[in-house]
């Protein structure tokens, strides 16, 4: 990844070197959430699943109108993307969290940018973007299956579950809006604040295979229980709210 990164990174240089100011370069990084992490309700929901997004950039915008107040710009760029996920372990007769099983997706994205900027208090500007964004999947399929079973000794619970985690191909839109504050001469600091529209970006399956080991009150006879949890073929598909932070330069 830090190799397709550099190889950018001297495109872009060598390209905006001999196409004059009206270039600009960002690298760019942050974090994303989806928005059920912002969800207040105090039940549990079974197979409830959050994310966060860890994406790191290099994109190359062209200035239309550089010596403008108001300006345009089109661009593209790179985006390695990390999105972390949980499904949760449950103990089937009392409905409480007893493991997490965590995974993630990987893409690598490829966005077709449109914005534009209003210079305010002389080279510090306000500016708005949106993109469209192909993202390729980096790993097609995780499978997570231990061999044994947990025990939770506390509660006299003895659980295994298998995962599968499937990852595909999709084409995301953004919106952001973000504060260009000037360095030095052409290196400015840029700060923005993004909401990402995600289609499914994969599915997954889970099955736990639970005994429960109970005492009798009346007899003192201890005795087991059994239960089993399946889910297949669910869809991953969270709209992400993100913010990000940023160095950008002028060619």
């Amino acid at each position: 990844m830090r190799q397709i990164l550099v190889i950018l990174g001297f495109l872009v240089i060598g390209v905006v070197s001999v196409m004059g100011q009206n270039f600009e370069v960002r690298l760019i990084s942050g974090i994303g959430i989806s928005p059920s992490n912002l969800d207040s309700k105090s039940d549990w929901i079974e197979n409830e699943n959050h994310s966060h997004l860890i994406p790191i950039g290099l994109d190359a915008n062209y200035f239309f109108l550089p010596e403008k107040r108001i300006n345009f710009f089109l661009g593209t760029g790179l985006e390695y993307a990390n999105n972390s996920y949980f499904q949760n372990v449950m103990d089937l007769d009392y409905g409480y969290n007893l493991q997490s099983i965590r995974f993630s997706q990987q893409h690598l994205g490829v966005p077709l940018r449109i914005g534009s900027e209003w210079k305010i208090f002389n080279s510090n500007s306000i500016g708005f973007q949106c993109e469209l964004q192909y993202n390729f999947a980096m790993k097609r399929e995780v499978v997570i299956s231990p061999k044994d079973f947990v025990s939770d000794e506390s509660i006299n619970l003895k659980y295994s579950y298998s995962f599968t985690n499937r990852t595909k191909n999709f084409i995301s839109k953004e919106l952001s809006l973000y504060l260009k504050t000037q360095l030095a001469n052409n290196l400015y600091l840029i700060t923005s604040i993004d909401f990402e529209f995600r289609p499914s970006s994969g599915d997954y399956d889970f099955r736990t295979d639970q005994i429960r080991t109970k005492t009798d009150i009346t007899t003192g006879e201890q005795y087991q229980e059994e239960a089993s949890y399946v889910l297949e073929g669910i869809v991953i598909e969270n709209n992400l709210i993100g913010l990000k932070l940023g160095l950008t330069k002028y060619f």
